[in-house]
């Protein structure tokens, strides 16, 4: 078929659409855009959660690369933690290391008692490596040299207007900055700490614990200095990849265990973001079917009532390709509309979203997007599109003059 040939088709097309049913134009377009958006939320939602549950493990648990005692070891702890500390932080490739040290204790605020865990942290040091300080949202966040000062999350401040019974999960039910509560370690220090602020990170293992300075805890331990940690999470330099970090910290003398985010998300979440794929797999099968029928039925039926006017453009001698062709371009052009559309919708979606996003106790959400999710999505359904449109072209357009124009 010539260059020709295809003018007049589309051609054709264009006049068709200008001449019919615009309620069905937009109608058609409208259909083709939500089929789009329908196609890219699930999945993107899903790729957000990855990102989000990723990006706060990170942010608030282990940083770009852990190192922790070697399993075997017999080791509960990492010791000689100041020369440790200063060997990582010597490595290049690396912006800051620092080390958490957990301990369980008893909190006590009126009639309230909650058990949870008391980090402790080197409050300088963990600005490099977390944005924990950047969440409070009320009072100020710690100072290494801080003693008898806590920071603690929403969750273990609770809401004062909310019984104890009716919470989702129990709480001190409702303390403020400058309040003072009883914390009971499990060795039985015991001492009166002031909430200095409270903060909030949509991560609940974070949120659900209480932070007090590294000089702290050395009082609570008794250990001048405290040289051990549980764990010790780097923060990686911009430029350069964890898993260079992780093989410079083996090769030059770290002994304890290095394992990079990727290392810890393919052991514990790993089956979880296998299952988010085939979800989406899943997911977008099934949206190209319903799409795809969808369109078919859409076409099928303008095609079928534009009969009479397909046996006309035949009478006068159009060629049966042109007219077959003449409607696969329509729905090009309805397609690419309804594309258009759907990224459209889809952006106002993500934006929506992002200042909306889904919240539980444990991971908040937005939708995932990037252009290439975008451009791969809209050529699937442009595709999609044509097959649902040429087939009932091709049978309409294959009909003799007679039985066309009694239509």
């Amino acid at each position: 078929m010539g260059k020709k040939e295809l003018s007049v088709a589309f051609l054709l097309a264009l006049r068709s659409l200008q001449r019919g049913n615009r309620s069905s134009t937009l109608l058609t377009v409208l259909i083709i855009g939500m089929c789009f958006t329908n196609m890219i939320f699930l999945p993107s939602l899903f790729n957000g959660i990855e990102n989000s549950i990723t990006n706060q493990l990170v942010d608030y648990e282990v940083g770009n690369v852990l190192v922790s005692p070697e399993l075997g070891s017999g080791n509960q702890y990492i010791t000689n933690l100041s020369d440790t500390l200063g060997l990582i932080n010597g490595m290049p490739g690396v912006e800051r290391a620092t080390p958490h040290l957990s301990e369980g204790a008893t909190l006590l605020y009126r009639q309230r008692v909650l058990s949870v865990s008391v980090r402790a942290i080197m409050p300088n040091d963990e600005r490099y490596v977390s944005p924990l300080y950047t969440k409070m949202i009320a009072g100020s966040y710690l100072g290494d040299t801080d003693t008898q000062e806590v920071i603690i999350g929403r969750p273990v401040a609770g809401n004062p207007a909310i019984r104890a019974e009716d919470e989702y999960q129990p709480s001190l039910g409702g303390v403020r900055v400058g309040d003072s509560i009883t914390i009971k370690f499990a060795n039985g220090y015991t001492k009166d700490y002031r909430v200095k602020g409270i903060y909030y990170t949509g991560w609940s293992e974070a949120d659900s614990a209480v932070y007090v300075s590294w000089t702290d805890m050395e009082n609570v331990l008794n250990q001048h200095p405290l040289d051990y940690a549980d764990d010790i999470t780097v923060k990686v330099a911009p430029g350069y990849s964890e898993t260079f970090v992780k093989n410079d910290l083996q090769q030059y003398g770290v002994s304890e265990r290095v394992q990079t985010t990727a290392d810890l998300l393919a052991k514990n979440l790993g089956q979880a973001f296998q299952s988010f794929a085939i979800i989406n797999m899943v997911s977008l099968i099934v949206s190209i079917i319903i799409t795809t029928v969808v369109l078919f039925i859409v076409i099928t039926i303008k095609t079928l009532n534009n009969r009479r006017q397909i046996g006309i453009l035949k009478a006068i001698g159009v060629d049966n390709e042109v007219i077959m062709h003449s409607y696969g371009f329509q729905v090009m052009i309805l397609a690419f509309l309804g594309i258009i559309l759907g990224i459209i919708l889809t952006l106002l979606l993500a934006v929506y979203m992002s200042y909306h996003p889904i919240v539980t106790p444990a991971w908040s959400a937005t939708l995932s997007l990037t252009p290439l999710d975008l451009a791969i999505n809209s050529l699937i359904l442009f595709i999609a599109a044509i097959v649902a449109g040429y087939v009932p072209a091709y049978q309409v357009s294959r009909e003799d003059i007679q039985s066309a124009m009694r239509a």
